[in-house]
């Protein structure tokens, strides 16, 4: 990469708030968009890997969302964000038919819920 291919913490943050602008004002595509800008730059970066499931979930683009959610240990840093996207992914599952799995992920969540009372 030649320096204008770099971002620096403040450009990332930048795209972190533009996409979450987008998200809220439900321009998802656009969000999706930044958000993979972010992912290009900083390929570890949990927030964003989250929304962009969140996008694909909004944009009813279930397979993405299964697809994205494979390989959870990615998220195993922020256990908010990994909650949300495994609801998503059971969300995901079911709407593709795999109600089995989707009931599996969600008694999953439940069991660890209450043993986290």
């Amino acid at each position: 990469m030649n320096q204008t291919e770099i971002l620096n913490s403040s450009d990332i943050e930048t795209l972190k708030i533009l996409a979450f602008f987008y998200f809220k004002v439900n321009l998802f595509d656009s969000c999706y968009r930044a958000v993979s800008v972010i992912l290009k730059f900083d390929n570890k970066n949990v927030w964003a890997k989250g929304m962009l499931v969140r996008c694909c979930d909004r944009l009813m683009d279930y397979k993405h969302v299964i697809d994205h959610t494979e390989d959870m240990s990615f998220f195993n840093s922020n256990k908010s964000i990994q909650r949300s996207v495994l609801l998503l992914r059971a969300r995901a599952l079911l709407k593709l038919g795999r109600e089995v799995e989707s009931k599996q992920l969600i008694k999953f969540l439940t069991d660890s819920g209450r043993k986290a009372m």
